[in-house]
């Protein structure tokens, strides 16, 4: 094994094991976040999501401003603002993870605990988001893309769009989530929650610097990337309908290892527990799972890839399709709350 395939393969190996530990035993979760915020007035998870965009967006914008790596070379910083895509993609995202109890970090978490509703939406979700990326969907979704998607004579990252100073969009970024997650904390105090943000960020950080560094040569080199979810099961959804193999990469092995830690964990500590959906619940987890993966691969990711990964690299689009997933998340809950 060459250099270049250690560090991909060992790094997504390492990330997605934390990842997994974290994800299941705080429950960090943005629809979470955002529903305990709205229903309870619970602002642990949202102080918690808060404080990984902090510590994400402030590490990956030093890795890119001091040259260390070359952020702005990601997908989520193309020369094309795909708007719609990542408005409507994200906004059908929320609606669908909402429907499914949770995003797909959550439900592949509860999954791996034994919850069939969740399993139903995985599969949903792995299934339809393969569809829209590979497969009869792909043409609609390009032409879609076409039709709206604005040509940028500079990459989508705010700073450039804005003809700002990076550091002047890094400094009003940081101030806007300090003042937030203080506000939050006088509402919720939770050390161990902020320790879960600090960890989760620091996740993404560490990914970019994998990719963007270590598994970089000059003979073999390749976009930097960061954790996601979207994308691979995408391709584990491919892999089901054509029996093609995907190579392995970085992202993939991520997804694997959260996915087997989370299984262990949940064995070894006597919570795996087979449960069945309640009543009618089996319709909504296939059609919340339908729904997040048509909409995360619309919106180039779901709050994963495009909520911690994308937007830590300041891109326009990524903002667009955050702010669309917690909308739907938002009118969501508040639908199910009073209907439900």
């Amino acid at each position: 094994m060459d250099e270049l395939n250690f560090w991909l393969v060992g790094g997504g190996l390492a990330v997605g094991a934390v990842f997994a530990v974290i994800v299941q035993r705080f429950r960090f979760c943005l629809v979470a976040a955002t529903s305990n915020l709205l229903l309870i007035k619970d602002y642990r998870q949202a102080m918690a999501f808060a404080t990984a965009l902090l510590v994400a967006i402030t590490g990956t914008q030093l890795l890119e401003i001091t040259g260390i790596a070359a952020i702005a070379d990601s997908t989520y910083r193309n020369n094309t603002l795909d708007w719609f895509g990542a408005t409507f993609g994200g906004f059908i995202f929320g609606i669908g993870s909402t429907l499914a109890g949770g995003c797909v970090a959550r439900t592949l978490v509860r999954t791996m605990e034994g919850s069939i509703h969740s399993l139903i939406a995985l599969l949903s979700f792995t299934i339809v988001a393969a569809i829209t990326q590979f497969g009869f969907l792909e043409a609609f979704r390009i032409e879609l893309t076409n039709a709206t998607a604005i040509k940028l004579s500079t990459d989508a990252g705010i700073a450039s769009l804005l003809s700002l100073s990076p550091w002047l969009v890094l400094a009003v970024v940081v101030a806007v989530l300090l003042v937030f997650i203080i506000n939050s904390w006088k509402h919720s105090p939770d050390a161990i929650m902020l320790i879960v943000g600090i960890i989760i960020g620091l996740l993404v950080v560490c990914s970019w610097y994998v990719t963007g560094v270590l598994a970089q040569d000059v003979f073999n080199s390749s976009r930097p990337s960061s954790i996601t979810m979207s994308g691979p099961l995408a391709r584990f959804g491919y892999m089901l309908i054509s029996g093609r193999i995907s190579d392995l990469s970085f992202s993939i092995l991520f997804v694997i290892s959260t996915a087997v830690v989370c299984l262990l964990l949940a064995v070894t500590s006597r919570e795996f527990k087979i449960t069945t959906p309640g009543q009618g619940m089996t319709k909504v987890a296939l059609l919340g799972g339908a729904l997040m993966g048509f909409g995360a691969i619309m919106a180039y990711g779901c709050n994963i890839g495009q909520g911690l990964s994308g937007i830590s690299t300041l891109s326009m689009e990524s903002l667009l399709a955050v702010i669309s997933m917690v909308t739907g998340i938002s009118i969501t809950t508040k639908w199910m709350e009073k209907y439900a």
